[in-house]
């Protein structure tokens, strides 16, 4: 019976070997680039984008090399054939929406390509998580294709330049974290400390783990390739090599371990100094916004009789499923003005909506009146608008919303600006709002206004004696509307006539003058005035006998939006309109069809710390007019209204500034040194924070050599301290690079390197291993006095600058000069043995 002869198992080459490590590692950093991505778009697709890129890319690479495509020629051809793959494979790996229509696919290969140039703005104007949005995905795929095609050349072309693959691969790590949210992850408590960003903290703890094993791992391969080549047979390994193996994994492990419980240390205080940034931060359209003028500044304009009856936009659709539409949303106020907020974010919209049902839907139609930046729009938009006529493109490019039902804005340019202009129309869906109705049960907080800035505000807020509720706060704006009258305008002339008559057609209505402007000094004017009024009422007085503070929504919304936060409340100033689902507000009509300069309005939005927003109307009453009280006077029981609506022109008050008063300040120089000291020492601080962590890894370093010479140096067994020696030699010399071949004889090395010492130790320490009694202890210290001897000789003749150089150097712990022979096998790779 004939017996079959087993095939001997193919083992790969040392050198392919080398080249699957480092393959291996890629692998890793992509998956890690995967996972650092995946808030950034929160799809499946990305996972297939993130094998596709790395399969393209190294394939590209072992491709060349095989086909051995080098020099200039090689590497053109090489960039060709990345070239076309990127074109083939990006449209359905990275756009699967363009499948839609042969005209989609090409358009869609466009994207691909001008995507390598203006993907990465359109990634960071998206809102997160982007999805699959039109050509989002590419910048990722670029990412991890470029960055394996760059880290496989290094890895396979196994030369002095090859760790620089690290870099390659940590970089595509820091994709997902330079364009992901500002917001880090919830910080978690481990063994009693807090750690901060903990996913990021991860990520950047797993990305440096895994270079540091690839750089150990791959040193220790080449070491072992060249010992095998060098070798002319196999060496028994003694149990002394073990120990000495098992030191150094040690020592390796150790410098590991230090790195990486030293950064986790220091995250907590550098995270607490400073906040994290992402490029997404910095680019956006607020910088367009910031440039406007306040929408709240420019309220009266819309009641110039050139402006009041011309439409501003025509609305059709679900118009009796929406009770209003925000213009403008103004969250920050600065004493003179509300406006959109410096920090605040826009972001761009999906222009397809998610999943959902019973959605509301709008045409807008924009009229004459209208044009700007500000996009009238519902809150809760399921997609960006569609837009129509000549500029659809342009409009659907320049669209953005701020978060958190902050508003809408179209930067697209015009012919003196940017964003809408008269004839522009689009569609919006948006989902139906559900009504808040925990706001009146919410409690207030510690109030948010300095008391000292707005004294009578906040006299008057005590002198109404109500509860820092949510009804509480509601009870208070109804009696800030309730005591003031309405009034657009500071004279009765023909630019006020179309609102004077509008009011006076919907009831009785004598024109009284009002300041126009929300500063600080307006609004303290605005409630000195009804302190005053209530004080000479007396108390018990009727409610109609306290109106006293004239103005329009533009006083009394801001007036109200800083009493929410004097109550505890988050407050912003919404411009808008009215629809036919709003409750009505007398003043101010609401839209029918088409909404006029008339229908504009103000109102404000507050919540509670983690609520909800909500409105709240804040237009004065015109039902009754102010009644002067005299000190002293006998009030009348039933106040009356005149019969005659006939009014004149009053001359004016004597003029008051707009602006702010002028506050006296005491003399506080301690208050206001600390004031300037600590945004200082802040930065001192963080500066500080941030060169201890630039020196750790030289800390580490350098603390790791000491700990490796003291541990050889301390061993109870004399053989071994003699042997370690020499290794402490073999390390010195490589960190000076001192020539040193790489022999099984030490005497060999020694002479190479041309040194005294280390021929004189070399020959010391053969006897001393080769003896047939163990050396004495007097002999371990003469041969480690030795080595003190030669490291004073080499730091004397090196110099500063090649002192630094030694100490700061790698060299002995990845390449071993004078490294003794041993047994390989693919397993035991990384162990290393003592040569007897």
């Amino acid at each position: 019976m004939s017996r079959r002869r087993r095939a001997a198992p193919v083992r790969p080459s040392d050198d392919q070997i080398i080249v699957i490590w480092g393959l291996a590692y890629l692998v890793v950093g992509v998956v890690l680039a995967a996972f650092a991505a995946w808030p950034v778009y929160q799809s499946p697709r990305m996972i297939l984008v993130a094998a596709v890129g790395l399969l393209l890319g190294a394939g590209t690479i072992v491709l060349s090399r095989y086909l051995k495509w080098t020099g200039l020629t090689g590497a053109l051809t090489t960039g060709l054939v990345a070239f076309v793959l990127y074109v083939v494979a990006v449209v359905p790996v990275a756009i699967p929406s363009a499948f839609s229509s042969p005209g989609a696919f090409f358009r869609g290969i466009l994207d691909g390509l001008v995507g390598i140039v203006v993907g990465w703005k359109q990634l960071l104007t998206l809102d997160l998580p982007v999805g699959e949005y039109q050509a989002v995905l590419v910048p990722f795929f670029i990412v991890v294709f470029v960055g394996s095609i760059v880290a496989s050349a290094l890895i396979t072309r196994e030369n002095r330049w090859t760790p620089l693959a690290a870099l390659a691969v940590l970089l595509m790590t820091v994709f997902g974290i330079a364009f992901g949210s500002s917001e880090t992850s919830a910080p978690i408590t481990v063994l009693g400390v807090e750690v901060p960003a903990p996913r990021e903290l991860g990520l950047g703890v797993l990305s440096l783990l895994a270079a540091v094993v690839w750089l150990l791992g791959r040193a220790r391969l080449t070491r072992a390739r060249a010992l095998a080549r060098a070798r002319a047979g196999t060496v028994r390994q003694g149990g002394e090599s073990i120990a000495i193996a098992v030191r150094r994994n040690a020592l390796a492990v150790g410098i590991v371990v230090i790195a990486l419980v030293g950064g986790i240390v220091v995250a907590p205080a550098a995270a607490s100094l400073g906040e994290r940034g992402a490029l997404r931060d910095t680019i956006d359209p607020h910088v367009v916004v910031q440039q406007q003028p306040s929408p709240l500044s420019g309220y009266r304009s819309w009641f110039q009789s050139t402006s009041f009856d011309t439409e501003t936009f025509s609305i059709t659709g679900d118009v009796d499923r929406v009770g209003r539409l925000p213009i403008a949303v103004l969250d920050e106020y600065d004493g003179e003005v509300f406006h959109v907020g410096a920090d605040t974010r826009f972001s761009r919209l999906p222009r397809s909506a998610g999943p959902g049902s019973d959605r509301i839907d709008l045409d807008v139609q924009v009229g004459e009146g209208f044009g700007g930046i500000w996009v009238p729009a519902p809150t809760l938009l399921a997609a960006a608008p569609s837009f129509g006529g000549p500029r659809a493109e342009a409009l659907a490019d320049g669209f953005h919303i701020a978060p958190d039902g902050g508003g809408a804005v179209d930067v697209a340019p015009t012919d003196d600006g940017h964003g809408l202009v008269p004839g522009d129309s689009y569609t919006v869906l948006a989902d139906e709002p559900v009504p808040d109705t925990s706001f009146a049960t919410a409690t207030g907080g510690e109030s948010t206004i300095d008391p000292e800035l707005y004294p009578a505000l906040t006299e008057w807020a005590a002198l109404q004696e109500l509860p820092r509720t949510g009804a509480g706060f509601e009870e208070l704006i109804d009696r800030l509307r309730a005591r003031g009258y309405l009034s657009h305008g500071l004279l009765e002339d023909d630019a006020s006539s179309a609102w004077v008559a509008a009011l006076s057609a919907s009831g009785r209505y004598a024109f009284l003058s009002s300041y126009a402007g929300h500063s600080r000094a307006r609004l303290e004017t605005l409630f000195t005035s009804m302190i005053d009024q209530q004080r000479r009422a007396g108390p018990g007085a009727d409610e109609d006998m306290l109106v006293s503070g004239v103005g329009d929504d533009e006083q009394f919304a801001a007036a109200a939006a800083l009493l929410a936060r004097h109550w505890g409340f988050e407050s912003r100033v919404v411009v808008g309109v009215r629809l036919a689902g709003a409750e009505e507000v007398p003043g101010i009509p609401a839209c029918d069809d088409a909404c006029t300069g008339g229908s504009m309005s103000a109102w404000i939005e507050a919540r509670p710390a983690g609520g909800e927003w909500t409105a709240i109307d804040a237009t004065p009453q015109f039902a009754m007019l102010p009644t002067e009280i005299t000190e002293g006077e006998q009030l009348p029981e039933n106040p009356t209204v005149p019969d005659e609506v006939t009014s004149e022109a009053v001359d004016p008050p004597q003029a008051q500034s707009d602006s702010s008063d002028e506050e006296v300040v005491a003399d506080d120089r301690p208050s206001e040194a600390l004031d300037a000291f600590w945004p200082i020492m802040r930065w001192v601080l963080i500066g500080t924070g941030a060169l201890l962590l630039l020196l750790l890894p030289f800390a580490t370093l350098f603390f790791a050599k000491r700990i490796r010479r003291s541990v050889r140096r301390g061993s109870p067994d004399t053989e071994v301290r003699v042997v370690a020696a020499w290794e402490e030699l073999v390390d010195l010399y490589t960190d000076y690079r001192i020539p040193l071949e790489s022999t099984p004889s030490r005497i060999l090395a020694a002479e190479s390197s041309g040194r005294a010492a280390a021929l004189s130790l070399a020959a010391g320490v053969d006897r001393a291993v080769f003896s047939e009694h163990p050396p004495a202890k007097k002999f371990a210290e003469w041969a480690w006095q030795l080595v003190d001897d030669e490291r004073k000789q080499l730091a004397a003749s090196a110099g500063f600058r090649g002192r630094v150089r030694a100490a700061l150097s790698l060299r002995s712990f990845t390449r071993r000069a004078g490294s003794r022979p041993r047994v390989f096998s693919l397993p035991d790779v990384f162990r290393k043995e003592i040569a007897p």
